[in-house]
């Protein structure tokens, strides 16, 4: 079993360059990995995507830069292609290609193949006989469904149909014919041309006309095509030889005909003088005078050479259910040989059908857990499972809507449903064939490295949890392991916690020098836990302050709510609250001997902020760790208020403001007019970056560790050099 997986790319989908090892080896945990947008989720799915598609990679912004990959597991093996599956966000038109392979019964499928095997073996012979006789080379089967309207799957259904026709040899004339020069695609596009349908209708009743006067042949009755197939039957049965005639009945006289030869001459000779006649010689030039063309010089030609045929032009349908009877008239003995065998082992296939239909497959443990699992507002169901646990015909999945007023549920057309369902919903359908790919995969036990970028975007909690619990599904099965890309914080505290993903596997996304880096995540499940502990570094202690701010607003001490809000926004006090006085506010707030004593740091909070920033500022890694992040943005927002209060100007108006400080100060101030461009550009952006960061919530990790460490850094310098100017 695989336990490493190690990747080294330069120049991939955006990613200069990555050299990581994925490790299994700890009773098969996945990796998870944070990344915020922007920095390397999608392109690393992207590059394993076009390795397991055995394509090359590239870098789609600079393509003159060589793109190289390898993927390679602990004993520097390169991983096999097929071994790797990457799970896109979404696609809608993804469909798993391993689906027909989750049966229920290898007995029924073998016993369903012994019996279809000889069926399929005569199949195979009389097609092949077809073939030659049509001209054509392939997709046969489906120009016998196209002509006699069925699907490609029933073509030995309406052959067994035909068994009356090709036993009395009707239209056995027709066998001569090519089906791939009578009925190429310029033939067809001919035809429907309503000129030349025009002539072919005059044609064709001129010819009705002239056959009503015939000596021999009726219409609709008996024709040319039925005597020659009675001159052929009569010779092949030695009824002259036997010294037996028959008579022709010519205007109420009789003619007797004794010798093969002379009734042959008899039918030709009408068959002559009919399609002879002056009338209908002009009428056929006409016709001709339409297939001036090279590609319709085949079909000229049999025209000439079966004149015959261009009544039958007329209804084109009819024409080439004709000509493939006589072909299996002409292939008798394999025809016949092939509808015994179908007709002999019809009630055995009905049989096993039925009790495949009663089979509990494996797709409908698949869609018994979608139903189950995912809250969407359809059903689904296999159709078709008959014939698909036979392997007889792929898998049909339907789709029915509940009706909401009490009716009956409704079958959906998939493009329908599409149209009415939202974007989580969709993603949910799209993960019905994901988890059909992985129950294929697993069945087969086919060892897979399963690459998973952002599945549950878009999800409703109820389906984010649904997915976590299928993605621990899959990670108790020691043939899948998995990597899992977010960048939702909330769904990678969820799956860190529900996976049991811990120490060097759950890892954080950081670019260096141009390189991406994958590094172990070193925040705690509560980092409040750890940082109350140490306290006596200024940045944890800074970064503190909003958690011990919404403490006191939680168990109704205003008085230190009021005090901490004015180390988070620019008060009268802001500048001159001591670090002692901070620790006589969190000894109110905090049970005693729950935190570390931090008395030993001296001098006013806002100072330690300012140097803890500038000292922040001068690290040369952008990967800042959640505490470094909350204090450049508590940083920033009090360096830009500053600098707004002072633009403003107007210190009655800014003693009133209740909430909501930096947003109003910074309407205050485009209000005002002759706004300094550069310092409104600087302010937006820290309305933009910092507003919502620095208040505690359920989601407050999320935005912080998406914002990046080097544009925080950056607007830190960029507002101080705005107050200092």
């Amino acid at each position: 079993m695989t336990v490493k997986v190690s990747v080294n790319f330069t120049n991939c989908y955006g990613i200069d360059a990555l050299a990581h090892t994925f490790d299994f080896s700890n009773n098969n945990m996945p990796v998870l990995v944070y990344a915020p947008n922007g920095v390397m989720k999608t392109s690393l799915a992207k590059t394993l995507k076009q390795y397991a598609n055995n394509k090359e990679p590239e870098d789609i912004f600079f393509p003159e830069r060589e793109s190289t990959f390898r993927i390679f597991d602990e004993t520097g093996a390169a991983l096999d292609r097929q071994s790797i599956f990457v799970i896109d966000p979404i696609d809608e038109k993804y469909q798993s290609a391993r689906i027909s392979t989750l049966l229920a019964s290898e007995d029924l499928k073998s016993r369903y193949d012994q019996i279809f095997g000889s069926i399929a073996e005569k199949k195979d012979g009389l097609l092949k006989n077809l073939r030659k006789s049509s001209g054509l080379t392939k997709d046969i089967d489906l120009s016998i469904a196209d002509a006699f309207k069925v699907k490609k799957e029933d073509v030995l259904v309406a052959l067994a149909r035909l068994e009356r026709e090709v036993r009395e040899g009707a239209h056995s004339a027709f066998s001569v014919l090519k089906y791939k020069v009578l009925f190429s695609d310029k033939v067809i596009d001919l035809l429907q041309n309503a000129d030349v349908k025009a002539l072919i209708d005059d044609y064709t009743k001129i010819y009705e006309q002239i056959l009503d006067q015939s000596s021999y042949f009726k219409k609709g009755v008996f024709n040319h095509s039925n005597a020659e197939t009675i001159a052929k039957n009569l010779k092949a049965n030695g009824w002259f030889d036997g010294g037996h005639s028959v008579n022709l009945n010519h205007d109420g006289e009789r003619s007797e005909i004794k010798t093969d030869g002379d009734l042959i001459s008899a039918i030709e000779g009408e068959k002559d003088r009919i399609l002879k006649d002056p009338k209908l010689a002009e009428m056929f030039q006409k016709v001709d005078g339409t297939l001036t063309t090279a590609e319709l010089r085949s079909f000229r030609d049999y025209l000439i050479e079966n004149p015959f045929v261009v009544a039958e032009l007329s209804d084109i349908d009819a024409l080439k259910q004709k000509v493939w009877i006589s072909y299996l008239i002409e292939n008798g003995h394999e025809y016949f040989e092939l509808i015994e065998e179908y007709d002999s082992s019809k009630e055995k296939i009905r049989a096993i059908i039925a009790e495949a239909e009663k089979e509990q497959t494996q797709w409908e443990a698949v869609i018994a857990l979608f139903n189950d699992r995912f809250s969407v507002p359809f059903k689904v169901q296999v159709e078709n499972k008959g014939d698909a646990v036979l392997n007889v015909s792929a898998p049909q999945i339907a789709f029915y809507v509940d009706d909401r007023g009490g009716g009956a549920a409704r079958k959906m057309d998939r493009a329908i449903l599409d149209r009415g369902l939202s974007n989580g919903e969709k993603r949910a359908l799209y993960i019905l064939n994901i988890i059909f790919e992985v129950e294929a995969r697993r069945k087969a036990g086919i060892e897979t490295l399963v690459v998973l970028d952002d599945i549950a975007d878009s999800f409703d909690y109820k389906n984010k949890y649904a997915i976590v619990e299928y993605l621990s599904d899959m990670r108790a099965n020691e043939d899948f392991h998995l990597i899992i890309l977010t960048h939702n914080y909330d769904f990678y505290r969820t799956v860190r916690g529900r996976l049991g993903v811990y120490g060097e596997n759950k890892l954080l996304s950081n670019r260096l020098n141009g390189a991406l880096q994958l590094i172990p995540d070193s925040l705690s499940d509560n980092p409040f836990s750890g940082w109350k502990k140490n306290l006596t570094d200024p940045v944890v202690l800074v970064a503190s302050i909003p958690f011990v701010r919404n403490l006191a607003e939680y168990v109704g001490n205003e008085v230190v709510f009021g005090q901490l809000t004015a180390l988070l926004h620019v008060k009268d006090r802001t500048k001159t609250v001591s670090v002692g006085e901070l620790f006589g506010m969190y000894q109110s707030v905090l049970a005693e001997g729950s935190f570390a004593n931090f008395n030993s740091l001296k001098g006013a909070v806002f100072d330690l902020l300012m140097t803890a920033c500038i000292e922040i500022c001068e690290v040369e890694d952008d990967n800042l760790s959640l505490e470094q992040k909350i204090a450049l943005s508590i940083g920033i927002r009090l360096l830009a208020e500053e600098l707004l209060i002072s633009k403003i100007n107007d210190p009655v108006y800014v003693a009133n403001i209740g909430n909501n400080q930096t947003g109003k100060l910074i309407r205050k101030y485009e209000k005002l007019g002759g706004c300094d461009a550069g310092v409104l550009r600087t302010i937006k952006r820290v309305a933009l970056m910092t507003p919502e960061n620095i208040h505690l919530n359920s989601f407050m990790f999320e935005p912080i560790l998406d914002m990046s460490g080097h544009h925080l850094k950056s607007l830190f310098a960029e507002t101080r050099a705005c107050v200092d100017a």
